[in-house]
């Protein structure tokens, strides 16, 4: 679960930059191009040569950036986990007043919006992390979980029926990314809604 949170995304992540200091184009750039080939061509696909490739960089100047693989994944991880924070923040500014849980509810509203993201980037940068991944990668993930979790319990609603709107709308998610039994449009468009009220009803 931790894997699937963090490869959740938005156009939103186009701009966005990494704690504590901005990214270059060029980290944009690489990072960008390694999404689309995890994207068209697959996990296997994804090397240092190909990314540079795409890119129009020499392998001296993607290893200025990301001097391994594993770094690399890092940074698309990031990349993703600010575009979700974005989207979450461009939701969260819809609401009005201070009522309590609007920030589960930007929250819902953000991950069904990021069923958007294409299966297979979802799938490969899946399965890229599950390989490479690293002490670095899984305490940057577990960190970004541990901040959502405190906003989920922290938004002004009982903590049961916002648990339960929260694994709802994760469950959801990851039956579109995965494709597995997702409901039709009208359906979903049911569900949001439902699961919206119940964070009204929850105080």
């Amino acid at each position: 679960m931790k894997l699937i949170k963090a490869i959740k995304t938005s156009k939103a992540a186009e701009k966005a930059s990494t704690p504590g200091k901005k990214r270059s184009e060029t980290q944009d750039r690489l990072i960008q191009c390694a999404i689309d080939i995890l994207i068209n061509q697959g996990n296997e696909a994804l090397t240092l040569d190909a990314v540079a490739h795409a890119a129009k960089v020499s392998k001296g100047g993607l290893l200025y950036h990301f001097p391994n693989k594993e770094a690399l994944i890092t940074g698309i991880i990031q990349h993703l986990i600010d575009g979700f924070n974005a989207a979450i923040e461009s939701e969260l500014a819809k609401e009005k007043g201070d009522e309590p849980g609007k920030w589960l509810r930007a929250y819902v509203r953000a991950t069904f919006n990021s069923s958007q993201l294409p299966l297979a980037l979802g799938s490969s940068l899946f399965a890229a992390v599950s390989i490479s991944l690293n002490p670095e990668t899984a305490k940057q993930i577990d960190t970004q979980i541990s901040e959502w979790q405190h906003k989920l319990y922290n938004c002004g609603l009982d903590p049961v029926q916002a648990s339960i709107v929260h694994l709802a709308t994760e469950g959801l998610w990851a039956t579109e990314m995965f494709e597995i039994n997702a409901p039709n449009q009208t359906l979903r468009k049911q569900i949001l809604k439902r699961l919206l009220d119940m964070t009204r009803e929850a105080h």
